[in-house]
Order: C-alpha cells, then structure tokens, then sequence
C-alpha cells in the first residue's frame, strides 16, 4: 500500500471534518505515542473538534514547525494546551487555533478501541501519572549508553 503525506490529505481531512463527518484508517509516522499507537500497525479515528477539548484528549495539531503531531493533552490553560507524546519528553505548548481533529477511536491488531473505553482511560491517567518516573528512567538509560560508548572506545 502507498503512503500519502498527511500535508497531501489534509484539504480532504478539513474537508470531510467540517462536514461533521469521521475519518477511519488514519495512519502516521513516528514513534512518539508509543507503546499505545505503534507505526505501521496501527490507526485512528479522526472526529471534528468538539467546543473545548480536555486533558488526556488526543488531538492532531499543527506544531510549531509546521508538522502535524498526534499527542496527548496533559494540561488545559485559559488560551492553550499543554501536549505530550506517550514516548516524549518535552512538553509543548499548542493554541487552540492549531487544533485539527481529535482521536476518538484507534485500531490495534484489527481491534476497534474507542477512547470511551474504561481501560484506555485508565492507561492515559497511569501513563501521565507516571511520567516524571518515565522520565529519570530515560536519563540514567541514555547515561548509561554514553558511559558504555566511552569505555568500548578505549
């Protein structure tokens, strides 16, 4: 199957969003919402924006460098969003105007997961929760990498 750039598709996903309508299949790049979504494996469910998202909402925005990112909101400001990728470790800030669609849905091993369901949510709260832990562990593993690297040079 061809791969089509998200930047390609987008007049068809506004488009189709504005018409209220979802989009199934959506595909993506990248490993920054692992271990949820896995590239090449899995794929959301786009929605139309509702009238305020909330934390924990998946939403696809226009970064600040012009890609569109799929991430996890983790904080709700009076004029912005505070986004994380499930497998990053830099916060960013998002204007609402920057917002596409939101995940309502996503498919895994051919198995519908709707963002409703009790388990997804439980796992968003826990992966949140957990991320200053996430983070250290990360540190002392890109630590240790280097400190291997130094002693295999010599």
């Amino acid at each position: 199957m061809k791969s089509v750039s998200i930047e390609t598709l987008m007049p068809m996903i506004r488009e189709r969003l504005s018409a209220g309508r979802n989009i199934r299949g959506v595909g993506f790049q990248g490993v920054s919402m692992m271990p949820m979504l896995r590239q090449g494996r899995d794929s959301v469910e786009l929605t139309p924006l509702p009238e305020k998202l909330k934390k924990y909402d998946l939403p696809l925005y226009r970064a600040s460098g012009g890609k569109y990112v799929m991430h996890r909101i983790v904080d709700v400001k009076d004029d912005h969003y505070i986004c994380l990728g499930d497998n990053t470790y830099h916060y960013e800030r998002v204007a609402p105007e920057r917002m596409v669609a939101v995940v309502c849905a996503f498919t895994r091993e051919g198995k519908r997961i709707s963002v409703e369901d009790g388990r997804y949510r439980l796992y968003c709260r826990f992966w949140v929760a957990v991320y200053p832990v996430r983070r250290l562990i990360k540190r002392a593993q890109w630590r240790l990498r280097g400190l291997m690297k130094r002693l295999l040079k010599r």
